[in-house]
């Protein structure tokens, strides 16, 4: 009996590797079926008119509840001389107690809940969220509610928050990435925008607790809030809850709708900016007018810039700059999808200093070869799929779902704009790709920071001659660095 049964399993194992190919190239897959989520699913609205964006799921899984509010504000709305204000605000709700309950208890009752609660605000948004266990909802949406309308912002908290905030300022010039990171926003959005507008070390030491609670009550309006929530939750029950504790928000003497995040208006001037720090490698940071994803042409633009850099391994910057070259770990282009105004089209790469000239050689050239001749059907092929194939991860569970929604409803994208991607990316040709290529990949508009030691940038490698200056019919120009407490230009 034992025999035949070991005869069994070995003739068994024996037809199934019998099944397997002998090159990877010749596995074949059961296509993925997946339908996009649509947004009529999910949505619903409290009656003060907040809308939420809901998805249960079901009793599979952990008994958790994820509820986050998100609202337009930030950043753009920093007064001159406060830069850092939001950042604050936003970190100091959940750090700093309620009107009922101080720091150390809101915190001693979260932890009793087994709850977590996070709050921040960047440049344009700002949002509040709360994981607790399901059997719990009831008790952390208290919470959760107290914080998100009557934050207290503890002194003792926030004086701490500002201590920590001039400790970062402080370190501001110590690696090129962080120096390249702000030269970058200055020189394409100047001095006076908020996407470059920096806190330092005077606009930190001037907010006060009464500038949080001031910044705080003109932003809580039920015109600016979204909500999502996903977990093991029953949405009728889940809704009424919400109604009760959020549906009754009315705007309060302070409170405004957020205004409309303002575009900028600086003149960008291309060139080739070095910034001069005394570091083994350099960071190298590029930007191209770019556009909003609304654009008719984005699908293709898209993925041009996947066959350029955003695609990791199968790009062709990464090909040519890491694999073929050795010249870096990683270099990568993104293209930005632009929200409030017409994106950019970026790129990054970190190698050493002498070889900066050489590696943005390979990258223009690349774009060169992009723009002047169509990409092969099997790299376009490839690239497609790649983009295809990876699409149902972006919506890999229901809390990913719903929070995408309250973005994109909180940003003012069309509503399911997704739901024909990948069969616009699918119409994508070669001719499309050079197209775009030829539209975004325009040399003479191209600012590029280089920060690393000037005295090795700018002569270049001598292994593959070629100054710095010569990389593009562009200016070169040095670029101080700025002070890390007041951001102004070091001379």
């Amino acid at each position: 009996m034992v025999v035949r049964i070991a005869l069994g399993l070995t003739l068994a194992a024996s037809a199934a590797f019998a099944q397997i190919p002998d090159r990877p190239e010749k596995l074949r897959f059961e296509p993925i079926t997946f339908q996009t989520p649509r947004v009529k699913d999910y949505q619903a609205k409290l009656k003060n008119g907040i809308p939420v964006f809901v998805a249960s799921t079901g009793k599979e899984g952990t008994p958790l509840v994820r509820v986050t509010a998100s609202w337009r504000g930030g950043a753009y709305l920093d007064p001159k001389g406060k830069e850092g204000l939001a950042a604050l605000a936003g970190s100091q709700m959940t750090q700093g107690g309620t009107a009922t309950l101080d720091a150390a208890a809101l915190e001693d009752r979260l932890e009793a809940l087994a709850a977590t609660l996070t709050s921040a605000c960047g440049d344009t948004n700002c949002t509040l969220s709360l994981q607790v266990l399901e059997k719990d909802l009831n008790d952390g949406l208290d919470l959760f509610v107290q914080v998100l309308t009557e934050p207290a912002f503890a002194q003792d908290r926030l004086d701490l928050a500002k201590r920590l905030a001039s400790q970062r300022i402080s370190r501001r010039n110590d690696d090129v990435t962080s120096i390249a990171g702000y030269q970058l926003g200055y020189l394409l959005f100047g001095d006076g925008f908020f996407a470059s507008a920096g806190d330092t070390k005077a606009s930190i030491d001037a907010i006060t607790r009464d500038d949080l609670k001031a910044f705080h009550a003109r932003m809580l309006h039920p015109g600016n809030l979204v909500v999502s929530a996903a977990g093991r939750l029953d949405r009728k029950v889940l809704l009424d809850t919400l109604d009760r504790k959020l549906g009754t928000l009315a705007p309060r003497a302070d409170a405004q709708v957020s205004p409309k995040v303002p575009a900028p208006d600086f003149p960008r001037k291309p060139g080739i900016y070095v910034t001069d720090k005394d570091a083994p490698q350099a960071m190298v940071r590029w930007a191209l007018p770019g556009m909003r994803r609304t654009d008719p042409d984005w699908h293709a633009a898209f993925v041009l810039n996947q066959v350029l850099g955003g695609s990791g391994f199968t790009s062709r910057l990464m090909k040519k700059i890491r694999s073929d070259e050795g010249l870096t770990y990683g270099v990568y282009s993104t293209l930005e999808p632009g929200p409030y105004w017409r994106g950019d089209m970026t790129g990054r790469v970190q190698t050493k200093n002498r070889s900066v000239a050489y590696v943005l050689r390979l990258a223009l050239d690349e774009m060169r070869k992009l723009r002047e001749q169509p990409v092969t059907d099997e790299e376009l092929r490839v690239i497609k799929d790649g983009i295809i194939e990876a699409f149902p991860s972006q919506w890999s569970s229901k809390p990913v779902i719903v929070t995408r929604f309250a973005d994109e409803a909180r940003e003012g994208w069309p509503p399911d704009w997704w739901a024909n991607y990948r069969e616009k990316v699918q119409a994508v040709t070669p001719a499309d790709v050079q197209r775009m290529a030829q539209r975004l990949l325009d040399p003479q508009q191209l600012v590029i920071v280089a920060v690393g030691k000037a005295s090795e940038m700018e002569p270049g490698d001598p292994d593959h001659p070629g100054a710095l200056a010569d990389v593009a019919p562009l200016p070169l120009v040095r670029v101080p660095l700025r002070d890390p407490l007041t951001l102004a230009p070091m001379r």
